[in-house]
């Protein structure tokens, strides 16, 4: 049974007093359901499964860099497969040590819109928000501003969709993208340094 200190601090830092399941509902009520299929293609696009066509796409692009003479993107390719690398593990473990219900078990199945059932049992963090989390850390330093505005507007629609889903809370969602952009600052140095050697091995050949 969690004490009184640990009781409090959840009920704060995590239901933020109320307004985690309040912002909750509000989203989830002002979308129509013939609109559902905004979030579910968003939430298809922002999923794990989606990160080999990141590499292939950053790959492509990194060949057109090299053939213009341009520096290549090994950078961000690095950092993006370590960075996700990192975030899974480090998602899997945050949501076994938490072990946060998902909102059907909170709310039950009469209060608020489930439209597909969750791909595991616990909600912290939205694994979804840690994909796109990780992947707008790894494009950012190679974007313009227009690449990093339409990057957090993704972040953020992808995020918007999982609780207009029944998936996650705000809360999971901005934890998510947190630690993937942390797990992309953490595996910085490792990224860096592989992409310099393999830049130094290709140039001996």
């Amino acid at each position: 049974m969690p004490d009184t200190a640990t009781l409090w601090l959840r009920h704060w830092l995590y239901d933020w007093g109320g307004a985690n399941i309040n912002l909750f509902l509000d989203i989830q009520r002002n979308l129509p359901d013939g609109w559902l299929w905004l979030p579910e293609g968003l939430s298809a696009l922002g999923s794990y499964w989606g990160a080999p066509a990141v590499v292939m796409l950053l790959l492509v692009w990194q060949r057109v860099q090299v053939r213009k003479m341009e520096p290549p993107l090994s950078v961000p390719l690095c950092r993006f497969v370590l960075g996700l690398a990192l975030a899974i593990a480090a998602a899997a473990l945050a949501k076994a040590v938490f072990a946060l219900p998902r909102p059907s078990l909170v709310l039950g199945e009469a209060v608020y819109r489930a439209v597909s059932a969750p791909d595991s049992r616990y909600t912290l963090p939205s694994g979804h928000s840690v994909y796109v989390g990780v992947l707008a850390a790894a494009l950012w330093p190679v974007l313009g501003w227009s690449g990093r505005v339409g990057l957090l507007v993704f972040a953020a629609a992808v995020g918007w969709s999982r609780i207009v889903l029944g998936a996650h809370f705000p809360v999971d969602v901005l934890a998510g993208l947190a630690l993937g952009w942390a797990c992309v600052a953490v595996a910085l140095p490792w990224a860096d340094r592989i992409a310099r050697n393999s830049r130094l091995a290709g140039a001996s050949r």
